[in-house]
């Protein structure tokens, strides 16, 4: 069978099989701890350790954020943070995923199901991990829905 005679779903499932790249997880915006502190970073772009702006504290390269705003909170809780509040309710704001208000949201979910339907695309587009990548670069408070619920 010629690739002119196979239907759209014959061609979507043989360009699956020949990808080779793995599931990512969805893009997340980085944490606001990491105004306080600096990654150190060897002449080959490896990050050796992370390093507290204030006190010099070191830090291994796979330290989580949590373990990085418990150093914060306890050294440094009398320094005021950049911006509105503190550390702790900047930390807990940006681990919380929001959703945009009612007909914002409305437009964007109405542009996207009217994309996926007036280009013919399958349903499943909207769970490759490619697609929310994208979405996520042009909004990062977009929650794509699920292909059942396009």
């Amino acid at each position: 069978m010629s690739e002119e005679e196979k239907t759209d779903e014959e061609v979507s499932l043989n360009s699956e099989k020949k990808s080779n790249s793995p599931n990512l997880p969805p893009v997340r915006a980085p944490s606001l701890v990491w105004q306080y502190y600096e990654k150190v970073i060897d002449d080959k772009g490896v990050v050796l350790h992370v390093k507290c702006n204030f006190c010099d504290q070191k830090y291994s390269a796979k330290t989580s954020t949590g373990t990085l705003n418990d150093h914060f909170k306890r050294k440094h809780s009398k320094i005021q943070p950049k911006g509105v509040g503190s550390i702790e309710a900047a930390f807990n704001n940006s681990q919380t995923r929001t959703t945009l208000p009612g007909k914002n949201h409305l437009d964007i979910l109405d542009n996207l199901i009217n994309w996926v339907i007036m280009e013919c695309q399958a349903f499943r587009v909207v769970d490759s991990p490619s697609f929310k990548e994208l979405i996520a670069s042009l909004n990062p408070e977009f929650q794509v829905p699920s292909r059942q619920t396009v």
